[in-house]
């Protein structure tokens, strides 16, 4: 089941995202949406910007003993139909383009190359990519 993000998950998330070395505030930016997949505990979160009609993607991340299970599918797949559903342009994302898995499930929902960032990682560049919704499908 995906659901909107609660408080009281704050925890929970935050495990999750520490893969990233992250932890989020969702109340330092009005704009930060995230929706969580649940089963008996989070096993994935999507945490994106909703600015007017537009969405940055800024993580998708399914927890390590979850992976390979269809989480990151249902969680875009709840991403496309927000944006649909809110008359949403494009979705923008950028991802290190040593993240072949990551790059391979934008690729599937159709998401294109836009341009790299060199040395946006570190020592990897950053790939930035687009889903543009024509006519608000």
């Amino acid at each position: 089941m995906i659901r909107k993000y609660k408080d009281s998950d704050l925890n929970q998330v935050n495990r999750i995202l520490s893969f990233f070395n992250e932890n989020i505030n969702l109340d330092s930016n009005p704009f930060y949406k995230c929706f969580v997949c649940e089963k008996k505990n989070i096993v994935g979160v999507i945490v994106f910007q909703e600015i007017y009609e537009r969405i940055e993607l800024d993580y998708i991340i399914v927890d390590s003993d979850y992976r390979r299970c269809g989480i990151a599918d249902k969680l875009m797949n709840y991403l496309i139909d927000y944006a649909k559903k809110n008359h949403i342009i494009n979705i923008t994302l950028e991802v290190n383009e040593n993240n072949i898995a990551a790059i391979n499930l934008y690729k599937k929902y159709e998401f294109e190359f836009v341009s790299k960032r060199d040395k946006y990682y570190k020592e990897s560049d950053a790939i930035l990519m687009i889903r543009k919704f024509d006519d608000y499908e």
